[in-house]
């Protein structure tokens, strides 16, 4: 069965090409992937770990320090995409109503919501750096934003833990206030 409706982008790091993470829309759902396969995560976790062991290392040049820093900071940027993908393997893809997708210059951060018992518990960055083609990073954020417009519920307030927390806090600060009343009089 094919799937109606899909809009693919690829997300690619200015900084180092081999990172990548695909988005793919279909209908009222995303899914990540990740372009690089697991060697390719595996050597990155490894750079990550000699970026750690050269900075406690001594005699390192302050420029060669502040490139490695940067270096450590684009991979863990992009390595979170990949452990993201692994994970939604054992889980559905995101409803768009969850995910939120902005870019500026060639800057693009892409959040879903993780949902407990059918409400949003916590957002989760999905991706956040810059990437090589802007101009495909803006038509992806405008095809999820038109997507969202398309799928809006009418009940979007109550979708969050903390709107149910709040309105249960307010009903039973109401009947209380309402005890205390019947009391005084």
């Amino acid at each position: 069965m094919a799937m109606q409706n899909t809009y693919t982008y690829t997300a690619r790091s200015v900084e180092n090409p081999e990172y990548s993470v695909t988005f793919t829309l279909f209908d009222h759902r995303m899914s990540v992937g990740t372009g690089a396969p697991m060697e390719q995560m595996a050597q990155a976790l490894e750079r990550v770990g000699a970026g750690e062991a050269e900075e406690e290392g001594a005699g390192a040049a302050e420029g060669e320090e502040i490139e490695a820093v940067e270096a450590e900071k684009q991979s863990k940027l992009w390595l979170k995409p990949m452990a993201i993908s692994l994970v939604e393997q054992g889980t559905k893809p995101f409803h768009v109503d969850d995910v939120d997708a902005d870019v500026e210059g060639d800057w693009l951060r892409v959040r879903g919501w993780v949902r407990a018992g059918g409400l949003r518990l916590a957002p989760v960055t999905l991706m956040k750096g810059r990437v090589d083609n802007p101009d495909a990073a803006l038509a992806f954020v405008d095809e999820v934003n038109e997507r969202k417009t398309e799928a809006f519920g009418p009940l979007a307030l109550f979708d969050y833990w903390g709107a149910w927390f709040a309105a249960g806090f307010v009903i039973v600060l109401l009947l209380q206030l309402q005890r205390h009343r019947g009391r005084k009089a």
